[in-house]
């Protein structure tokens, strides 16, 4: 229970992780000077199930570093720069011979906090616009509407995240596809 307090977690399909960025377990945040620099970041994967094949560490949704691994335990360590902040987590991959390779286990990120930089990443970020879209079209097509008037500010709700949102990446300079209904002169 105080592992799950603390965020000091990941989910597996089987393989065991123990994940550390300069010391700090997962679940954690940690701070950085305004010029970022360099974490050390420390992990040992073992299963007894499902043989390993890769672990890989993910830096703002994106895969930063990959490496082979022995199919029931290993272990490794990456010097990581990070120059704004970010969040960075374990995910191990692993495979049956007759199977195709899965996600297997995921850490809970560490918050590595550079001062001055936002937490932001452009791959989140676009995820979550993709999901309030699958939102607001359920809403508007296959949603059951037992209060119409609720439904309108749900709908509401969901369309203003959706702008500020999007409006955020315009302002921070990602560049990022548009479906029909969020389609924008400024990307044309």
């Amino acid at each position: 229970m105080d592992a799950v307090r603390a965020a000091h977690t990941f989910v597996t399909y089987g393989p065991l992780l123990e994940f550390t960025v300069d010391g700090q377990p997962m679940g954690k945040r940690m701070t950085l000077s305004a010029s970022g620099g360099t974490v050390d970041v420390d992990w040992s994967v073992a299963s007894a199930t499902v043989p390993m094949t890769r672990v890989e560490l993910i830096v703002n949704g994106e895969i930063r570093e990959a490496q082979s691994v022995k199919p029931n335990e290993d272990s490794g360590h990456w010097s990581v720069p990070v120059d704004k902040s970010a969040w960075l987590a374990l995910l191990v991959r692993a495979k049956y011979d007759d199977k195709p390779e899965m996600i297997a286990a995921h850490s809970t990120p560490v918050m590595v906090e550079v001062e001055g930089s936002p937490f932001f990443a452009a791959a989140d970020a676009l995820t979550i616009l993709e999901q309030i879209e699958g939102a607001m079209g359920y809403i508007d097509t296959i949603g059951t509407r037992a209060d119409s008037k609720r439904a309108a500010e749900m709908r509401m709700l969901l369309q203003s995240a959706h702008r500020r949102l999007h409006n955020r990446m315009h302002e921070m300079g990602y560049d990022h596809p548009h479906s029909h209904a969020t389609d924008h002169p400024d990307h044309h």
